[in-house]
């Protein structure tokens, strides 16, 4: 079988990576054959703390945060195994979750990368949030990184275009092909459409190895809590960072319809302001900077 090493990202946040780290380091035989859990400058102690918790894992502390990407692109740099298992530092590897995903992998050679289902605490599918298409110029201008790929939840291994990364299951090679994430989208946010839609766009060239993109495997699950980010960052910090992620993504992807995109967006952060009250300033101050 081909060897995996499992990269998580941190960034302050609460104990939810510890729960994170033990599921893997506990899934013995079906743990990773290398583990990297890489602090992304949180300066709260967290990174010595887990280092004493968890000697096995290779802990990397970074003096300052370049964002989920580099975050994710360093800890990727610092392992050397076949596939990389990108891991939100909320979630939970359940059973044999990665053997069932490593596997499912290996019989299919056409493939860049397999992902689990996500679950919610109480067992319920993620899906809708999960595994999504590419956006459209519509979906830009309501402000989505895209449509429900599903219309309930798959329950035999299905192609998706586009599942989010907190638990992405990738081939090294493609990862190395298409140059990783790209850390201009500062923080986080829409670094794993973007890696979606190039890689979408690199299927097109008869010289790509691979064929297909991404499957989801029904039978792997992943327990998925969600938001920790966002608390640490805070409302209006992630505001700025996902509306302005949008337009960059936008700009590199959609370039000729971003003005019609950022007067549209314009319009629904009025609109969502006034159907949120207690959010308007920072919504009204978004629209502001996002010009």
């Amino acid at each position: 079988m081909t060897t995996v090493a499992a990269v998580v990202v941190r960034w302050k946040g609460g104990n939810e990576v510890e729960r994170c780290l033990r599921s893997l380091v506990s899934s013995q035989p079906n743990a990773p054959s290398e583990i990297v859990l890489v602090d992304a400058g949180s300066g709260d102690g967290g990174a010595q703390r887990l280092a004493r918790t968890f000697p096995e894992i290779q802990v990397e502390a970074l003096s300052e945060n370049p964002g989920f990407a580099g975050a994710a692109n360093h800890g990727v740099s610092v392992t050397t195994a076949e596939n990389i298992f990108l891991l939100n530092p909320d979630t939970e590897v359940s059973g044999p979750a990665l053997t069932i995903l490593t596997a499912h992998l290996e019989d299919r050679p056409d493939l860049a990368g397999v992902v689990p289902l996500l679950e919610n605490v109480d067992g319920s599918s993620q899906y809708r949030w999960q595994l999504k298409d590419l956006p459209t110029r519509r979906d830009l201008s309501l402000g989505r990184s895209g449509r429900p790929a599903f219309d309930r939840c798959p329950e035999q291994p299905t192609t998706v275009a586009q599942p989010a990364a907190a638990a992405w299951l990738i081939r090294r090679s493609v990862w190395e092909a298409l140059g990783g994430l790209d850390q201009s989208y500062f923080p986080a946010w829409w670094e794993d459409v973007d890696f979606c839609a190039r890689l979408h766009d690199r299927l097109k060239d008869p010289a790509f190895p691979w064929n297909n993109a991404w499957r989801v495997v029904p039978e792997a699950r992943v327990r998925h809590i969600g938001g920790s980010s966002v608390g640490s960052l805070g409302n209006q910090a992630f505001l700025e960072a996902f509306y302005g992620n949008l337009l960059r993504f936008a700009e590199r992807h959609n370039p000729q319809e971003l003005p019609a995109i950022r007067r549209r967006l314009r319009l629904g952060l009025t609109i969502r302001g006034l159907l949120k009250p207690s959010q308007f300033r920072d919504y009204r101050r978004i629209k502001t900077r996002l010009g």
